[in-house]
């Protein structure tokens, strides 16, 4: 008895072990097993209780037995592929939300928004390995997948070149080499597969790829290079003496102090630290002056030379501060200002009133310190304790042990979440030592000459501190000035109406 059922025609496997399904001559889909043809079955409208061995309802055009397909190799590779698309897209989109919101330029923030949208289309990709790797109901899910890895392999190899050169192999440095492993797989397969028969103008395709890992390449390059060393940072820096006092007995002079810096160029600034210190340097008039070989070694020691001061005594601190708090912005256009007055006994006899500071900064377009920074400051005596106990040492190439201090210190955080991730950490640290007098030092016993240190390091408790080519990148800038006056001129300037120094 013929059946009145149209007839069911199912082919022969093709080269991933799917066998079209075609009824009453128009194709209803594919299927992978004998149970998943009775789903394509149902679905086209056929009984459930199809009997698949009838020969008169279905017509197989090779062996009813051979369904090849290996549906959890098949799956393995579609989840392996899915994983390295995912896990990319998780860092991409990290790393590009991060710097499209608070990236420190404007070719970051670009940048950030680049990256934002290479984790969307490898998120595409991973949605299309469902389909590629299964029936390819979608005409490019092939080609999102190609994409997709294409985007996978430019940015992992980048990011473990740009790694490996920084010389930093801890972070994420592992994950760069699973992936760019990955890509050599997933391209292996792809190319396997031959995705790219599928792609309308297939030159066009690879001359788009091509220019946009190149546009990525040379703006990371850009934002990790080139940019840190155009538009230097303008910061004078000026100090001087005001008009002198003399006090009722006439013994004491009080001297104002001004300390100025302002910022004139085109990027903010953060102050590292700041140090100002007042000193009277005694001296003895000579009456005979000083020869050829001591103002040679003067002046060949970078020291200035004065023939006939002899200045053979203890230094003496006047006053010592700070000009403005560590941690200070600093916008292009506003400037800081310190003013002091200084009493200086007019019975310490002949000699110099010297102020000298510095002011420390790093460029906030290149990197910036943590807000906890103001806040960090660290003792290294007991501040609770009524002697002050001495409790910690800096280290030696910085201070001598027992030497007081206290440090400001921070990690630097660079200008756009991509360097912070493929370069090693460093930290900012400012510290002021106050050292304690023993032989050879120019103050005398139970006195001191306060000075500053700012630097960069690898660690945060300054072990490995960076050489000035390693900071350059930060901008990070110490500048100095320093002037000084004859106590003998203060004085007559304060017995002489209008007159300033």
């Amino acid at each position: 008895m013929t059946s009145s059922r149209p007839q069911v025609i199912v082919h022969a496997p093709d080269s991933r072990g799917l066998r079209e399904v075609s009824v009453a001559g128009k194709t209803v889909g594919r299927a992978w097993s004998p149970r998943d043809l009775r789903r394509v079955l149902r679905q086209a409208g056929m009984p459930a209780d199809i009997d698949l061995g009838h020969p008169g309802e279905v017509r197989w055009r090779a062996d009813p037995e051979l369904w090849p397909d290996r549906p959890w190799w098949r799956r393995a590779q579609a989840c392996f592929m899915m994983l390295g698309l995912l896990a990319s897209a998780a860092v991409l989109f990290r790393v590009g939300l991060s710097d499209a919101l608070r990236a420190l330029t404007f070719g970051g923030r670009v940048m950030g928004v680049v990256f934002l949208t290479g984790a969307l289309l490898e998120t595409v990709a991973a949605a299309a390995v469902f389909d590629h790797w299964g029936k390819r109901a979608t005409r490019y899910s092939g080609q999102c997948v190609l994409l997709g890895v294409v985007i996978v392999t430019v940015t992992s190899l980048m990011f473990l070149i740009l790694q490996w050169e920084g010389g930093y192999h801890a972070g994420l440095f592992w994950l760069w080499i699973a992936l760019v492993a990955w890509s050599a797989w997933a391209l292996w397969e792809v190319s396997r597969q031959k995705v790219w028969r599928g792609i309308p103008h297939p030159k066009s395709f690879a001359t788009g790829v091509a220019l946009s890992a190149l546009i990525g390449s040379a703006s990371v390059a850009y934002s990790a290079m080139y940019t840190p060393y155009v538009a230097p940072p303008k910061v004078p820096f000026m100090t001087s003496f005001g008009k002198p006092t003399l006090n009722a007995a006439r013994t004491r002079l009080y001297v104002p102090a001004h300390f100025t810096f302002r910022n004139e160029g085109t990027s903010s600034i953060f102050v590292i630290g700041t140090q100002w210190s007042a000193t009277i340097w005694p001296s003895t008039f000579r009456e005979k002056g000083t020869g050829p070989s001591r103002w040679r070694d003067e002046l060949g020691d970078g020291w200035d030379t004065y023939r006939h001061e002899d200045f053979n005594h203890p230094v003496r601190m006047l006053a010592a501060g700070q000009i403005t708090s560590a941690g200070s912005h600093l916008d292009p256009g506003d400037d800081f200002s310190k003013q002091a007055v200084i009493e200086v006994p007019l019975n310490s006899g002949q000699g110099r009133v010297q102020l000298s500071a510095d002011i420390s900064f790093i460029r906030a377009d290149r990197c910036k310190l943590s807000n906890s920074y103001p806040q960090s400051i660290e003792y290294s005596w007991d501040v609770d304790s009524a002697g002050r106990k001495h409790l910690w040492d800096a280290p030696r190439w910085l201070a001598n042990p027992g030497d007081d201090l206290f440090r400001y210190r921070s990690r630097i955080y660079r200008s756009s979440a991509i360097m912070n991730m493929i370069q090693a950490p460093e930290w900012a640290a400012m510290w002021w030592v106050i050292p304690k007098w023993h032989e050879g030092k120019l103050f005398a016993p139970g006195d001191t000459v306060p000075y500053m240190q700012v630097h960069i390091a690898r660690d945060p408790n300054s072990r490995e501190v960076l050489n000035e080519d390693e900071q350059e990148p930060y901008g990070m800038k110490t500048r100095s000035t320093a002037v000084d006056q004859p106590v003998a001129l203060l004085r007559q300037a304060a017995e002489m109406p209008g007159q300033h120094t």
